[in-house]
């Protein structure tokens, strides 16, 4: 009878230490699905600062580009066309006319999705894909210029945006677009930025 009862005993023993080591198995299984869940959404926080990093980099070369464009040449003629004809500018509306019905300009627009699927950006100048590891892009950063005239009409042809009247000078207003990819590639950032220069309407700044 005392052995039975020992048996028994030891039998019991058995079962509460394999009660305890699934609990402890379980325990264990779902701190490691919390720390990996939480490695994914470090990873995708640092992949959107990236994409969002490199977007910004993007309008300031474009802000640069206008910068520097008007430095070098007359900036009362620089004209946005619905082609970006001229320095790659881009013109607000599809059309050259007064008629804001026309809708805007689908290059640009094709260009503000986010995908890489639009030929119509400018690469910027540094190679972010060779930046250390934590760093990198998956490829350069591009920007794009709108030009913005006032009036409401918003096209080439009408009176700039806040010319400024007895001066003989004329404020132009441009918006640059600077798209951003993060490190993996599937994320892709906008930003944007409006720039204002004045220029001189005779021949020469």
């Amino acid at each position: 009878m005392i052995r039975t009862s020992k048996n028994k005993q030891q039998g019991a023993a058995l079962v509460v230490g394999l009660i305890l080591l699934l609990i402890i198995t379980l325990m264990g299984y779902a701190s490691m699905k919390g720390t990996m869940l939480q490695e994914k959404m470090a990873a995708g926080l640092h992949n959107r600062s990236l994409a969002y990093a490199g977007a910004n980099s993007a309008v300031r070369a474009g802000e640069e580009f206008i910068f520097n464009l008007v430095q070098q040449t007359n900036g009362v003629n620089i004209k946005g066309t619905p082609g970006g004809m001229f320095y790659g500018i881009y013109s607000y509306l599809d059309t050259l006319d007064s008629d804001p019905t026309q809708g805007l300009n689908t290059t640009v627009e094709a260009f503000k999705k986010r995908n890489w699927t639009s030929s119509a950006g400018t690469d910027h100048l540094h190679d972010f894909t060779n930046a250390s590891f934590n760093g990198a892009l998956e490829r350069r950063p591009q920007f794009i210029v709108e030009e913005i005239v006032g009036a409401g009409a918003q096209t080439m042809d009408s009176q700039e945006f806040g010319a400024a009247s007895g001066d003989g000078n004329v404020q132009k207003a441009f918006l640059i677009t600077g798209k951003g990819p993060s490190g993996d590639g599937n994320s892709i950032a906008l930003t944007q930025s409006m720039y204002t220069v004045v220029v001189s309407s005779s021949s020469s700044n």
